[in-house]
């Protein structure tokens, strides 16, 4: 695979995956409904799904930032932004593993339906903003 095709093949990656974010928090949505409903056992069922698939999906940023040049003058935009994302993330993670662990499901709802539902529509926004930047930057 040459240097153009590499960068096709992210570049679409990087646009499926802006996508998938946004079909993520729908499925976070509905789980934090049925936990709020009653219905533990599907909402945590939907959750352990949608969080197999987010783990997909940060594999695939790090496989993206090891295939990002750095520039010269410092870090690019881009990875620095994914960098806080990404520490933001694990942090309404660890919130919802130990509300998961405390059984307080209202709570564990709270966090998917305001925190992690937001944020992964900021990896959206993140996604389609690094492709554009890679698209504008064709001799990567």
């Amino acid at each position: 695979m040459d240097n153009v095709e590499l960068q096709d093949t992210i570049l679409k990656a990087l646009r499926e995956a802006a996508e998938a974010c946004t079909a993520l928090s729908g499925f976070i949505l509905q789980s934090a409904e049925h936990l709020r409903s009653g219905e533990i056992r599907e909402g945590n069922e939907l959750l352990s799904k949608v969080l197999d698939d987010f783990s997909v999906l940060v594999s695939f940023l790090e496989d993206v930032r090891r295939c990002t040049p750095i520039p010269e003058a410092g870090r690019n935009d881009s990875i620095d932004a994914l960098d806080q994302e990404s520490r933001e993330m694990a942090d309404l993670l660890n919130m919802a593993v130990g509300a998961q662990e405390n059984e307080d499901w209202v709570y564990l709802a709270d966090i998917l339906e305001y925190e992690f539902s937001q944020k992964l529509g900021s990896w959206d926004g993140l996604l389609k903003g690094m492709a554009r930047s890679r698209q504008a930057q064709p001799g990567l």
